[in-house]
């Protein structure tokens, strides 16, 4: 049976090989790479703030969150957490990662934002690394064990979650989907149960190209176990690449861009299997051809992020406290 996995997976490996051309990641960057002023910014607390001060879909975000309209998409995030809360409590949790997790937390600057901010390292068996829309971010101990509890990498990944919670991506994308009036794939964006790739074998056969809804098709469920099942929320191709993009940026302010990368080469496949990226989505090829091409310091001569500016924006973490979903 693996034999016949394996050669099924080659066979969609070299298919995803294909690379992006330059003349994209340009457009890109255009697009998607953050403003100078991010990049420099004086503090890790700052820079969320100022990346979210000059993020113009973000602004367009927190006037729906914090305005009387969309009840119908708050409604569905409100049930998901409620939902969550079961995850929540009973997660088996590797409790010796303890004050790692809140070292990182409190050095990201992430609760300058929200004061709720946490990162719990899970006692699960699949690579996945996944946050919700109130600040809680997890990570699972299989991922952990991967990088050998690299705090670089720890710490690269969670910028890249944090980025997802910090500019509200799963609510923007379920806004834009209701817009489109695609809802089928509008109510699926706060609903997907995890799934727990079989990676492993697609790794050996394709040297790490393959098409990650082959890690989905040999998924096998986490509620096969006594762990309450918990909810993925999905993120639109330029959002994964813009947290790629904010997380290599992040790492960036001690001198450690690079780190992002690495932790993406040695788990991208996995969070990708488990995240549930299908062939709409860029592959991790892809999305380290795009911060390889930043890392040796080329760059678009325009961003938008850049032409922006810097305009205030309101919090918003009201809604998501807990007393407001339990």
């Amino acid at each position: 049976m693996k034999r016949i996995l394996a050669l099924f997976v080659i066979a969609y490996g070299l298919a995803a090989s294909a690379r992006i051309t330059e003349k994209q990641i340009i457009e890109t960057l255009q697009r998607l790479d953050v403003a100078d002023t991010v990049m420099n910014a004086p503090s890790r607390a700052q820079f969320w703030k100022l990346l979210q001060m000059t993020d113009k879909s973000y602004r367009k975000t927190v006037r729906s969150l914090r305005g009387g309209g969309d009840r119908d998409i708050k409604r569905n995030l409100m049930h998901t957490l409620a939902e969550s809360e079961a995850y929540f409590a009973a997660v088996p949790v590797r409790s010796e990662t303890y004050r790692q997790c809140e070292h990182m937390v409190e050095a990201s600057g992430i609760r300058h934002i929200n004061p709720l901010a946490t990162l719990t390292i899970t006692d699960e068996q699949d690579i996945s690394t996944f946050g919700y829309p109130n600040g809680y971010i997890f990570m699972t101990g299989a991922l952990h064990d991967t990088v050998d509890g690299d705090s670089l990498a720890i710490q690269a990944l969670l910028a890249a979650e944090e980025a997802h919670y910090a500019l509200q991506h799963a609510y923007a994308h379920a806004k834009a989907e209701k817009k489109r009036a695609r809802r089928l794939r509008f109510w699926k964006i706060f609903g997907a149960t995890a799934l727990a790739g079989a990676s492993i074998i697609a790794d050996q056969a394709t040297d790490g190209a393959f098409p990650a809804e082959l890690g989905i098709t040999t998924a096998v469920m986490i509620g096969i176990s006594d762990t309450p099942h918990r909810h993925r929320l999905t993120y639109t191709p330029d959002q994964v690449i813009q947290a790629d993009i904010i997380g290599y940026r992040y790492m960036q302010l001690d001198g450690n861009g690079h780190a992002y990368i690495d932790a993406l080469r040695r788990v991208g496949h996995d969070l990708d299997a488990t995240a549930g990226y299908g062939k709409d989505y860029p592959t991790v090829a892809d999305r380290i051809a795009i911060l390889e091409y930043i890392a040796t310091g080329r760059r678009p001569h325009k961003i938008k992020a850049n032409k922006a500016g810097l305009k205030a924006v309101p919090h918003h973490t009201d809604i998501f406290v807990p007393d407001k979903y339990r």
